[in-house]
């Protein structure tokens, strides 16, 4: 396969010589072609139809220089070759300055000397070649790689960062200031843990698998993370060590697990209630049944009558609880209407009025200006906040300047629901149980509202989330 040369030569002679010259060289076939107009030079590199050029250094109107100037800053890699008249070092230096990818002095050049430049040319381009695409290979996952992915420097600031990193981390950096050049650190939410992390590079070199917690100021809330780092070679621009760290945030999938585990307690607490149903509910029938056998014998006994009574009140008292207890586990059949979010909130709002007004609690409520409108079940919606608000408005009967919080915000695009209040929070253990069925810490509570809300949710196609802190309050997150 032959091998296309340009020489840009305004000297006829010169161009003639050049190709005697190539001709000789038995190793590769070279094709000559020949341009002897400075105006057109650069167009014809810039067509793309030769392996490597030749540039006179003078060219009459301008100097090879220029060309080669111009045709690198348009990140072309050709081989370029500048020839000359002289061996001025100067020219030389500048000519490889430009970029050019070697320099001929005419009059000492001979068939090998000329073979190995064009040689070498060729070779440093493919090369150029092979590690632009490598870099571009890289630098694609790199970049659009789902994972958040940083390169830091010895000092481990940050250098580069991708597209991911920015989704997960956009608003991290609240103060405005560059985020090339700030601390890594600056991520950790824990010193101790950030300690250990520098313990663990400066022993081993590397991390694998190190688990942390690191701080989300955009979101405000902690990402649970898995990070791994190692060197990064050394480049021949940079001086000391570079790091490549990716970051694997465990929060989604930690909530998902959640979720999981959720729904299958759920399924479970469902079962078990129609085996308990089912298991209770033929005693009971009979029960009834021989009370009113019995009920027959005694029509003159006043004492046998308060206690058949008493049978019969007991009987039917399980009877309902049976009743709620499959409603609760049993997913509700929704009857979904066009209806406005606002107006199902504020009737759950109303519904709990007289508790807010008896314990003097300040409601604090902010809507945005526009309707949100969607297909749901107002019934069932406002059953399941008016559970929440219940829950709430309990939790601050011993509260100083007790106040609830009720914000109905968009996020992405989807309606959410903020509930807060300022009451006596929850341990992990209850946060942990809340939806179970039967779990209450009320007196007198059967432990099924807060089941038969989180059932609600779900059939909406939504999520709930729950934030307390012993002391300080509680917060429900509902996302519609």
């Amino acid at each position: 396969m032959s091998v296309k040369v340009l020489i840009i030569e305004d000297d006829e002679d010169d161009y003639v010589i050049m190709s005697h010259y190539l001709s000789k060289i038995k190793t590769v076939e070279y094709d000559v072609y020949w341009c002897n107009d400075f105006d057109e030079a650069e167009a014809e590199i810039l067509k793309d139809e030769h392996d490597i050029y030749l540039i006179d250094h003078f060219l009459g109107k301008g100097e090879g220089i220029e060309i080669i100037e111009k045709i690198r800053a348009r990140n072309i890699l050709k081989p370029l070759i500048l020839l000359t008249g002289s061996s001025d070092y100067t020219v030389d230096e500048k000519a490889m300055a430009m970029g050019a990818s070697d320099f001929l002095v005419k009059r000492e050049v001979r068939v090998d000397t000329i073979e190995r430049a064009l040689r070498y040319a060729l070779e440093r381009y493919h090369q150029q070649r092979f590690i632009r695409a490598q870099e571009k290979k890289y630098r694609s996952l790199f970049e659009l790689s789902m994972e958040p992915f940083l390169v830091l420097d010895e000092d481990l600031c940050i250098m580069e960062y991708n597209a991911a990193f920015i989704e997960v981390f956009h608003d991290i950096n609240a103060s405005n200031r560059p985020l090339k050049g700030s601390s890594f650190k600056e991520l950790f939410k824990y010193d101790f843990d950030y300690e250990s992390f520098i313990s663990k590079l400066t022993q081993d070199g590397f991390i694998k698998g190190f688990k942390t917690t690191l701080l989300n100021q955009s979101k405000d809330q902690d990402i649970v993370a898995i990070l791994s780092i190692a060197h990064l070679p050394k480049a021949s621009n940079i001086d000391g060590n570079t790091y490549h760290i990716a970051i694997s945030d465990l929060t989604k999938i930690m909530e998902q697990e959640a979720e999981l585990k959720k729904a299958e307690k759920m399924s479970m607490s469902g079962r078990m209630a129609r085996m308990i149903a089912h298991e209770i509910r033929n005693p009971l029938t009979n029960i009834r049944l021989a009370v009113g056998e019995i009920s027959a014998l005694t029509d003159d006994d006043s004492d046998a009558k308060v206690l058949e009574q008493m049978i019969e009140r007991n009987t039917m008292r399980i009877s309902d609880l049976i009743d709620d207890l499959l409603k609760s586990a049993r997913p509700p059949e929704l009857e979904r209407v066009h209806s406005e979010l606002q107006t199902i909130i504020d009737a759950a709002i109303e519904f709990c009025q007289d508790r807010v007004e008896l314990l003097n609690i300040t409601l604090k409520k902010q809507f945005p200006n526009n309707a949100i409108e969607g297909e749901w079940d107002p019934e069932k919606l406002k059953i399941a906040l008016v559970n929440i608000f219940i829950n709430a408005i309990e939790a601050m009967e011993d509260t100083p300047n007790p106040t609830l919080y009720i914000d109905l915000v968009l996020e992405e695009g989807n309606p959410v629901i903020y509930i807060k209040d300022n009451g006596k929070g929850m341990d992990e253990e209850t946060q942990k149980n809340l939806f179970d069925p039967f779990f209450t810490n009320r007196k007198n509570g059967l432990g099924l509202g807060m089941t038969a809300t989180l059932n609600i949710i779900n059939m909406h196609k939504g999520k709930i989330v729950v934030n307390s802190q012993e002391g300080i309050g509680t917060e429900f997150k509902i996302s519609l």
